[in-house]
């Protein structure tokens, strides 16, 4: 009889769990040092992406799929890490690349887009008003349904300013999420994100942080629930999918890109 060593069963049972269409997919994106790698390791409960005191620590696209921890039923997820994706002034050949891998990445569906920002720095930057266009210039509207917004670094220290924070972003007339719906034109009556604080500090030892990763898992849900149980997929995605060889996808996307950033308007929108 054949036996396995422990990890080689975990790394079977996570590569059995990448192809398991019950698994997540979660892409988190967002500027660089707003805290996206930090949260998808808590959302797994281990320390699987780097993270540190650089500006760019994650320079590449990277994906794990692991247990999402501390929700019940140990539903499993395929983290997307993110570099940063859609430097406005630069569109060199490793940015390129990064991007080609990242949207090959999500050719099988994406249960959730974590539009991911520093509590500290609320407001609209040059990078995320590009990213945003270009995403949806690629994706389409429809993505829009399938999008989260995390506030990280709601830490103890921080918990003094967290309700005029949370005002900032939630005014329906002058707060965050209503300069997002102008700027992108969005209908306040269909465009009802799900907004999460949390703080991804001593998560096994913080309730709090516990209370609002489960947040995040039920707010992942209602993206699939309220899409009639499906991931997010678009024309462009299904025709990633078609294209036999890797090399010929490859092509296709960049050249997509390329479509898409010469058609987005050279005006930076004013940041909040």
């Amino acid at each position: 009889m054949t036996t396995y060593s422990s990890s080689l069963a975990t790394e079977t049972n996570l590569a059995i769990q990448a192809n398991n269409p019950d698994t997540y997919v979660v892409s988190a994106v967002g500027a660089v040092g707003t805290g996206k790698s930090s949260l998808l390791n808590a959302i797994a409960g281990s320390q699987i992406f780097a993270t540190g005191s650089s500006t760019a620590t994650t320079l590449t696209v990277q994906g794990e799929v692991r247990p999402w921890a501390f929700v019940p039923g140990k539903r499993y997820v395929h983290l997307i890490d993110t570099p940063g994706l859609c430097d406005s002034t630069s569109q060199d050949r490793h940015t390129v690349a990064e991007m080609v891998r990242y949207f090959k990445s999500l050719a099988n569906g994406v249960s959730a887009f974590l539009l991911v920002f520093n509590i500290n720095d609320i407001r609209l930057d040059a990078y995320t008003q590009t990213m945003l266009r270009l995403f949806e210039a690629l994706l389409g509207r429809h993505f829009w349904n399938f999008v989260v917004i995390v506030f990280t670094h709601v830490d103890e220290e921080n918990y003094d300013d967290l309700e005029e924070q949370m005002e900032a972003v939630m005014d329906p007339q002058e707060g965050f999420i209503a300069e997002i719906r102008r700027i992108h034109n969005l209908p306040a009556r269909t465009f009802v994100p799900s907004v999460i604080f949390t703080s991804t500090q001593n998560v096994r030892m913080s309730s709090y942080a516990q209370k609002q990763l489960k947040d995040i898992y039920n707010a992942v849900v209602l993206c699939e629930t309220r899409n009639n149980q499906r991931r997010f997929t678009c024309t462009w995605l299904r025709r990633i999918m078609t294209i036999p060889s890797e090399e010929e996808k490859s092509i296709f996307i960049t050249n997509s890109i390329k479509e898409a950033w010469s058609s987005m308007t050279s005006s930076v929108c004013s940041t909040q």
